[in-house]
């Protein structure tokens, strides 16, 4: 059985920073649109769904190399 590598200091670093960014993104666009459509914070709690989803979703496809 082949071993699988374990993942490097750069690879968390890279986990942790693509997290960051679509959070921060998601964060920032709904409050963007907010502002633009005058929705209240609804579509920022929306676009913060969304980062955290796409976090989430960045992680699991990285961490499978090391599975």
């Amino acid at each position: 059985m082949e071993e699988k590598p374990s993942p490097g200091l750069f690879d968390l670093l890279t986990m942790g920073l693509g997290v960051a960014l679509a959070i921060g993104a998601g964060l920032v666009l709904g409050l963007l649109v907010d502002s633009w459509l005058h929705t209240g914070p609804a579509l920022t709690f929306v676009g913060l769904a969304v980062g955290v989803g796409l976090g989430i979703t960045f992680v699991v496809v990285q961490a499978r190399k090391y599975l």
